[in-house]
């Protein structure tokens, strides 16, 4: 009787806990939804990948299985969908210029490509997150609809050099500065983008190129720099491709503890033949270092042949 009693109390008392816990997973608020002020204009079948892949945390129409309410959880999907919302939101999409729309698409598509969105942990436990390769597939041909034309050129321009002496060298906000000494590098690799018909070389540093050779690239050593320098894609009359008019000079610098924020990267950009300093602030590259985790494999950089 005694026994039979407990039980009892034990089945009422976890009942009543149950049903606790399943009240304040159906009435707790986890975010709120802000009005939309403007939504991606994109071929029916791209938004939909966006809403049932995207939507629940890169958008002001979030909606939240029973679990994610939970308490606790309902914390970590709050911080979770404040911080995708911040980095890119599908409901505010006027609020991006046209170069910010078109470079948010392709960053999109590369996590995508990548594994690295949607987040495995949450595609794991929400199914409709995952996307398709058709899907993907997609997204990659209504991306290709948006590349720039490659026109050819019908005068050939000359490249002006701005000659600078080293106590005026262009400096980036978060300290680094203007290197010319990289033509000396090794060239690291050439790469093309297609998406916005740029060319691009790439140089490495000695302490780079060294952890090339030997494979240690993740992490990448203190002291490694990458340098891109990019120009426009030209046609001459014969339909061959060849620099055409100078855009700017990438820098990523490797320092672990200095740029800990941004994943131990230091981004600088310097653009057009002045060189002149890209960004007001230093958070101004913490959108860099999210675009490179889409290559973590190969320590944050793109265009890296060093898996084999």
């Amino acid at each position: 009787m005694k026994t039979s009693r407990l039980l009892k109390i034990a089945l009422l008392t976890t009942g009543a806990l149950t049903m606790a816990v399943a009240a304040i997973s159906f009435t707790t608020q986890v975010v709120e939804n802000p009005p939309i002020t403007g939504e991606i204009n994109a071929p029916e079948e791209v938004k939909q990948l966006f809403r049932h892949a995207c939507y629940d945390c890169h958008s002001n129409n979030t909606q939240l299985a029973w679990y994610d309410k939970l308490p606790v959880v309902a914390g970590l999907v709050r911080k979770d969908v404040e911080t995708a919302r911040q980095h890119l939101n599908f409901s505010e999409w006027d609020r991006l210029t046209p170069a910010q729309q078109q470079s948010a698409l392709w960053e999109a598509y590369n996590m995508i490509n990548s594994g690295t969105m949607p987040l495995p942990s949450y595609a794991a436990l929400h199914g409709n997150a995952k996307v398709t390769r058709e899907e993907l597939s997609g997204l990659r041909n209504y991306l290709n609809t948006k590349r720039v034309k490659v026109v050819p050129d019908s005068v050939k321009t000359a490249q002006t050099r701005q000659q600078w002496e080293k106590d005026q060298l262009p400096v980036s906000v978060n300290g680094i500065r203007h290197m010319p000494e990289f033509r000396q590098w090794q060239v690291m690799s050439t790469t093309s983008r297609f998406d916005n018909t740029t060319m691009r070389v790439m140089f490495a540093n000695p302490v780079a190129m060294q952890a090339i050779k030997e494979k240690k690239i993740n992490p990448w050593p203190d002291g490694a720099v990458i340098v891109k320098v990019v120009w426009e894609k030209s046609i001459d009359a014969n339909g061959n491709i060849h620099p055409g008019k100078f855009l700017n000079i990438q820098y990523m610098v490797r320092d672990a503890k200095r740029y800990q924020d941004t994943d131990g990267w230091g981004y600088a950009k310097f653009e057009t033949p002045a060189l002149k300093p890209y960004g007001s602030t230093p958070m101004t590259f913490r959108e860099c270092s999210s675009c490179h985790r889409a290559a973590s494999k190969t320590g944050g950089i793109f265009d890296l042949s060093t898996l084999n």
